[in-house]
């Protein structure tokens, strides 16, 4: 016959293992409904995604387009971001005069600046716009994004001093500016 003992608060084992109180159990779950409550608030406080966060610090205005985001900033190039494989997209573009212009010069120009950027690709369509891309592989991480927009504007700045040599392929800027860095 097996001897029930009691073990001092009220709960009988008959092996001599305590058995797990009621208020034990509401005690972990309030404190799991609390802990889950702070983290459900602190999350709905943050209204921006962190990347708009981030592009606002640098002094761009962002808004929402089609399938991005659209950066404009006042005395920068204006930005396009995406999300596509896997990463983050950034470009943007530039007017340009017909293609069928002086088409080796063109390329010329662009292979040798092409050798100069650390993450920007230069390209032109067939209609003779300049455009400009970079892509950054996987999600929004605050230091990664940070040197990957450095970087961005490094290559920017290489392709304001070219501006001249760009010159000839483009369409006139609006009140005589070169793209901005």
């Amino acid at each position: 016959m097996e001897v029930l003992r009691k073990n001092g608060r009220g709960g009988c084992v008959a092996d001599g293992t305590p058995r797990p109180q009621p208020w034990g159990l509401a005690i972990v779950c309030g404190l799991l409904f609390l802990f889950g409550c702070g983290v459900i608030y602190a999350e709905s406080t943050t209204t921006k995604e962190p990347i708009i966060e981030h592009l606002e610090f640098l002094g761009f205005e962002c808004d929402r387009v089609e399938a991005g985001l659209r950066a404009k900033h006042l005395s920068k190039i204006h930005l396009y971001f995406t999300n596509a494989f896997g990463g983050i997209r950034v470009q943007t573009g530039f007017p340009g005069k017909s293609p069928h212009l002086d088409v080796g010069s063109r390329y010329v120009v662009t292979n040798a600046l092409g050798k100069q950027l650390s993450v920007m690709q230069l390209y032109w369509s067939e209609e003779g716009n300049l455009f400009a891309m970079a892509w950054m592989p996987g999600r929004y991480d605050k230091e990664r994004f940070a040197l990957f927009m450095e970087a961005w504007d490094h290559d920017a700045g290489v392709l304001r001093q070219a501006y001249g040599q760009l010159q000839p392929f483009l369409k006139e800027q609006s009140k005589g500016s070169a793209p901005a860095s």
